[in-house]
């Protein structure tokens, strides 16, 4: 899509969700920012954060008082409105930069979906202030979230498209899969240790073994489960946080990514044993995987 016509698309969405500017409002500022920490959160090109430990999405938005302000706190309130405008603009940017599977965004559907477009807006149009202030300069600053997953979420908003075209019947081991001969716990969720491969965060990732089977993904689960919860958690380098795979889960490691290092893919000795663990227990009926960055 082209600059002027991405541009026109982001106009005519944030005319149907936002207040008319008027004349003599306060003017908004956007800072840019293209860094990508690898700690839960990915910073978009526009001031907007999409923090997957969390599953939010923020935005920040800022206005400055104009000169011609009768009062101090006309200044003051029309900054503050100057803001809300600003951190709207934002926060659709980064939604839109969302990728829900290894190539496709949430933008990618906003255009082929005037349902989505329509969803989206008003999501963005519920969005809450979570933190405001004024700045020492006399500019006001506002910060809007989101949520990425459950009720009035991103999820629910592109829900049909994150649909697969049918639910499919989990896999079993594969034929020459040999249980061990000790007893083993009852597993209660998996953990992919992708660190220092790169791995991408997207909506709904797969995990791969090496000989090409998706041994997991949302053709498996139930879709309302994965609009409530999401797939899977990011977990950070430094973090040792795995909770959403339970207090016993089997951790393996990831072998190599593909499709844009969005997905996983892992041994097919390592994905029987989960495949085996799952039949037993049932973790990936209730999304309970972590991926390691």
């Amino acid at each position: 899509m082209s600059k002027q016509v991405r541009s026109l698309v982001i106009f005519v969405m944030l005319s149907a969700i936002l207040l008319p500017v008027t004349i003599g409002m306060a003017e908004t500022n956007v800072n840019i920012s293209v860094n990508s920490p690898n700690n839960g959160s990915d910073v978009t090109a526009i001031r907007g954060n999409i923090d997957w430990n969390q599953g939010v999405i923020q935005a920040i938005g800022t206005g400055v008082p104009p000169a011609q302000a009768n009062s101090p706190a006309q200044a003051n309130a029309m900054a503050r409105r100057a803001a809300v405008v600003d951190a709207y603009r934002n926060l659709l940017e980064a939604v839109g930069e969302v990728r829900v599977e290894a190539a496709t965004t949430v933008r990618n559907y906003e255009v082929e979906s005037d349902v989505v477009k329509t969803r989206i807006s008003g999501l963005v149009q519920g969005a809450h202030v979570v933190h405001e202030q004024v700045m020492p300069d006399g500019s006001y600053q506002v910060t809007m979230e989101i949520n990425l997953f459950g009720t009035n979420s991103v999820a629910a908003a592109i829900e049909d498209k994150m649909r697969p075209a049918q639910i499919l019947p989990e896999l079993r081991p594969s034929s020459d899969y040999r249980p061990p001969t000790q007893a083993v716990p009852t597993y209660t969720g998996v953990v992919v240790d992708a660190r220092g491969l790169g791995l991408e965060r997207v909506m709904s990732p797969r995990i791969y073994d090496d000989t090409g089977r998706i041994i997991y993904g949302n053709m498996y689960i139930d879709p309302d489960m994965v609009v409530r919860k999401g797939m899977v958690d990011y977990a950070a380098s430094d973090s040792t946080d795995v909770s959403r795979a339970g207090t016993s889960p089997i951790t393996v490691k990831a072998i190599g990514l593909k499709d844009f290092n969005a997905n996983v893919v892992i041994s097919k000795a390592d994905a029987d044993m989960i495949l085996a663990a799952n039949a037993q227990a049932n973790f990936f009926s209730r999304t309970a995987v972590v991926f390691e960055q």
